[in-house]
């Protein structure tokens, strides 16, 4: 059994739409444990969505880590996350092309 384990950038996204979706889906035989930046590239505030999920490709009410949390404008929160696999990390921005998510830190591949 061999171990991997690289420092990268895991996800980014900066959704074009208000639609829940999957910002990573972690593999088989990996985890991962780093810091989600969320930044609000807006002038006014926002919110957004953030959940940590089996994958099964939809956030329930107990998955949700952060549920309608205001940003305001120019603003960044950060989260740590730690995920193994088969888990999935969600987002929810409430408006188009203004939220970043940024996830980067420790990716460990086991073969």
């Amino acid at each position: 059994m061999a171990i991997v384990v690289t420092y990268k950038l895991l996800a980014s996204a900066r959704p074009a739409n208000t639609a829940e979706a999957a910002l990573l889906l972690v593999g088989a035989g990996t985890e991962i444990n780093g810091v989600l930046r969320i930044c609000n590239q807006d002038t006014s505030a926002r919110t957004y969505q953030l959940a940590h999920c089996a994958a099964t490709g939809v956030a329930t009410g107990e998955d949700w880590l952060a549920y309608d949390k205001q940003i305001s404008a120019s603003e960044t929160h950060e989260y740590s996350i730690h995920a193994n696999a088969a888990e999935e990390i969600r987002i929810q921005a409430s408006t188009a092309d203004k939220l970043s998510f940024h996830l980067s830190g420790m990716e460990k591949v086991t073969t």
